[in-house]
């Protein structure tokens, strides 16, 4: 009796030790240059519950859109004090950037939404390449002067991947040839999994290493590329921390920020210190 009693305890420490280390680490492997122990979490303000891109503007203060209403949100994550500004109706915005006094927003479609101060109005530039198309994720080259928007998911005859196009800010003009593109077979490879999915939901530049981070809410991914696309490393991302990351962005200082759409619950924004390379 002693001896299946111990067995038992052994068994359960097991299964205690393996569901700790699966619910503990935020990125798998050990995402360098960040301390998960410094780890924040901050719960947001219900008009956010669906929180579907955000910018880091500073000193914990956010600029944020939510997925169907044309409303721009500025947020002090330390105070919860909020602000909102009408610039549109009902949509399907996905992401936003800031360039200057500027805000641009992407829709679903390709589509990029300007607004400027007092943020009651808008312009819009339709993206009209052709071929169907998901969007969620929008990026500032500010050495390139140039908007990149990233597809969520896309079907081709001859491949499945994930293609970025880019957005002169000079000319306000998309161009029609893919800015990169990432196989769905590299991205295979790295995981040495070809069961795995990957369908970004939002992606930021790093403002110290110079990596674009994509982060893929369906296949729990976060992918570390070159600013061109080339495929450098991928983390896994934990669900407990991560059950619907539809947002990134990085302070000038090198913190991370990834938001989590509430829907079964809050919506949330997840802090990484940056405490540099080891």
């Amino acid at each position: 009796m002693g001896f299946r009693f111990a067995a038992v305890i052994i068994v359960l420490c097991a299964i205690v030790a393996a569901c700790g280390s699966r619910t503990g680490k935020s990125f798998v492997p050990t995402f360098d240059g960040y301390d998960e122990k410094k780890r924040q979490t901050f719960v947001l303000n219900d008009e956010l519950l669906e929180i579907s891109g955000f910018v880091w503007l500073n000193n914990n203060n956010i600029a944020a859109i939510n997925d169907e209403k044309g409303e721009l949100f500025f947020l002090n994550l330390d105070s919860d004090s909020l602000q909102s500004f009408k610039f549109k109706g009902k949509g399907d915005y996905e992401d936003i950037v800031k360039v200057g006094d500027t805000f641009f927003i992407l829709e679903s479609n390709g589509d990029i939404i300007e607004i400027v101060p007092p943020y009651d109005d808008h312009t819009t530039y339709k993206f009209e390449i052709k071929g169907k198309k998901e969007f969620e994720s929008l990026v500032w080259y500010s050495n390139l002067n140039k908007l990149v928007l990233i597809t969520k998911d896309q079907r081709k005859k001859t491949q499945d991947g994930i293609t970025a196009y880019s957005f002169d800010l000079r000319t306000k003009q998309f161009d029609e040839t893919p800015f990169f593109e990432i196989t769905l077979k590299e991205i295979f490879i790295k995981l040495s999994s070809y069961n795995a999915e990957c369908k970004p939901s939002a992606a930021a530049l790093h403002p110290i290493n110079k990596k674009l981070y994509i982060v893929a809410s369906v296949g729990k991914l976060l992918l570390e590329c070159e600013p061109d696309g080339k495929l450098n490393k991928i983390f896994k991302i934990n669900p407990t921390h991560f059950p619907q990351p539809e947002g990134i962005s990085f302070a000038a200082n090198g913190d991370m920020y990834i938001s989590n759409e509430g829907a079964d619950g809050k919506a949330t924004i997840l802090k990484y210190p940056y405490v540099g390379k080891k």
